[in-house]
């Protein structure tokens, strides 16, 4: 009887110390309809290059992921309130939300554009005068046309939940372009047959991933971004999405210090 219960005990011990194993998890909010970033495939699971980077930032850090589909306005209150720990989803680094969020290192840099049909005469962005001009809201491309839109005298700027539904009534005629992330516009094309960049928009912008402020994972996510870029692991990920490998000097293959706010 002894013997039994002393076996017993060690084994509840073992099932102990296995439970007392598991890996913590890392929760990531990402938007589900972002490609080449992030999406959702036909089995309804994410994938993209910026779940790919998240992936193996989370494995690096001996954690296991875990996805929250979100909005993309949903991702800055669920980082303030620590909901999730970290965003993605072709998220900007600013100083405005440099002052109440915390950002990793960039990973890509990303000019902006215009997108229209083929057959546009947009070819600049003087053009763009009594022209309607749709963005995807609360994106960099809202920000873009909202204050460009006295510059450029843009005729309206219609506001779109939805990438595809934007490109959808670009191609169909209803609205004169869409103003965007480059990289996102030019992977969505090759999904929806008829668009071309008209104007390409010089904008400074880099991503990376948003986690709430000065969160206690915020350095070892970013030794880890460092570590991939210098073992050629970020190189595969964007030669994998958009079939090259990425622009020498950008912020894909260069490390750096975690961005702080001005």
């Amino acid at each position: 009887m002894l013997k039994f219960g002393t076996l017993l005990a060690s084994a509840l011990l073992v099932s102990m110390a296995t439970l007392g194993a598991k890996a913590e998890t890392f929760v990531l909010g990402a938007y589900p309809s972002n490609p080449p970033w992030e999406f959702k495939n036909e089995r309804g699971q994410f994938e993209g290059f910026e779940i790919d980077v998240a992936q193996e930032v989370v494995k690096r850090l001996g954690m296991e992921l875990e996805i929250s589909d979100l909005g993309f306005q949903a991702l800055f209150a669920a980082t303030s309130s620590g909901r999730i720990d970290g965003a993605v989803s072709s998220i900007s680094i600013n100083n405005d939300r440099l002052q109440t969020q915390s950002f990793t290192q960039p990973y890509y840099d990303s000019d902006g554009t215009i997108v229209g049909r083929e057959a546009s005469d947009i070819a600049s962005l003087e053009d763009l005068k009594d022209k309607t001009i749709g963005v995807v809201a609360a994106t960099t491309g809202a920000k873009w046309a909202e204050e460009n839109r006295e510059k450029y005298g843009i005729g309206n700027v219609t506001s779109y939940s939805a990438q595809q539904d934007l490109l959808l009534d670009v191609r169909n005629g209803r609205i004169d372009g869409g103003a965007g992330e480059l990289a996102g516009f030019q992977y969505a094309m090759t999904k929806t047959p008829g668009l071309k960049i008209l104007v390409r928009i010089p904008t400074g912008e880099r991503f990376a991933m948003m986690m709430k402020k000065d969160h206690p994972l915020l350095e070892k996510v970013n030794a880890a971004l460092t570590e991939m870029k210098q073992d050629g692991t970020m190189i595969g990920i964007h030669k994998k999405w958009f079939g090259v490998e990425p622009t020498p000097d950008t912020s894909t293959v260069t490390p750096s210090d975690l961005p702080k706010a001005q």
